[in-house]
């Protein structure tokens, strides 16, 4: 398959139709002859070629390719499945996931505006889903001492690299293992429940088994904040996801890329599943999502 050069543009406003060759660069508006109105690019949307052409921007053609090429490979091949996803999408990359954080991201903002959204209070049971390397549970305990924090995740490795943080924080929080279905949490354990940079990793069985759990722990009323990679916030957000997308897989991020979060939230019976804010970094737009059992 190759790429395609020229695309059918359809006018939002009055429905003209115009066949124009697709550049490679200002792809951010056209000019309507039918109505004669200037066409913008929706919040979101690639270049107004994605959102109204025929045929999609030749970067957006080049990628999809490349998800073909690599879906098809991966049906090639033999080896064995991961159980899990780790961090950085390798084993042997999880050492660097602190520093891969630091460099691409703005660690403090994006953390302390997560458990902002946490709001730990006193006396709460709260649940970190995906608790990585503990960064947030630090903050949290920080934050508020009198809480009762308890980490869940999936990989001893990582989980040798939060109890050593929280150990020389003199910090003592039950980080838990499970084995990606049941959590080893009695139904309404916890008021509140926090995942963050979990879910792109997941594909759509995990995603609705993982919301199903979390939902069966919360007690009525309790609060779900999720933070991960969302709908792209412009055009260069896209793009620039594309690096999350190689590393961490194509087939679990597309349900971030499109906004579909909320819709699996909404469909393991929380209610007002909504997104509540969001950052831009050097990678992606990264969003909150919250919810109420």
């Amino acid at each position: 398959m190759l790429l395609i050069d020229e695309s059918m543009l359809t006018c939002p406003i009055c429905g003209n139709q115009h066949e124009q060759k697709i550049p490679t660069e200002n792809l951010e508006e056209y000019f309507c002859s039918g109505c004669e109105s200037v066409i913008v690019t929706p919040i979101g949307e690639c270049c107004v070629f994605c959102a109204f052409g025929s045929h999609k921007c030749l970067v957006e053609q080049g990628w999809k390719l490349y998800e073909e090429k690599q879906e098809l490979s991966g049906m090639n091949r033999k080896a064995k499945p991961e159980k899990y996803t780790p961090a950085l999408g390798f084993g042997w990359l999880t050492l660097w996931y602190d520093l891969a954080i630091r460099l691409t991201m703005p660690e403090n903002k994006f953390r302390n505006k997560l458990i902002d959204l946490v709001d730990p209070r006193n006396g709460e049971h709260i649940l970190e889903f995906g608790f990585g390397t503990g960064a947030n549970l630090l903050i949290g305990a920080s934050k508020n001492p009198n809480c009762h924090f308890v980490g869940l995740d999936i990989d001893p490795k990582i989980r040798e690299i939060a109890a050593h943080k929280l150990t020389k924080n003199q910090l003592v929080i039950p980080l838990e293992l499970y084995e990606g279905a049941g959590f080893p949490f009695k139904s309404e354990s916890f008021e509140k429940v926090y995942s963050c940079l979990v879910f792109h990793h997941l594909d759509d069985e995990a995603k609705r088994s993982a919301l199903n759990e979390i939902y069966r722990v919360l007690v009525p009323g309790g609060k779900l904040i999720i933070g991960d990679w969302g709908k792209a916030k412009s055009r260069l957000m896209r793009i620039v996801f594309y690096a999350v997308q190689l590393l961490d897989g194509f087939k679990t991020t597309n349900d971030n890329v499109k906004g579909r979060i909320p819709k699996y939230i909404e469909e393991s019976g929380f209610k007002s599943a909504r997104e509540s804010g969001f950052i831009n970094t050097l990678i992606g737009s990264f969003c909150y999502y919250t919810a109420t059992k």
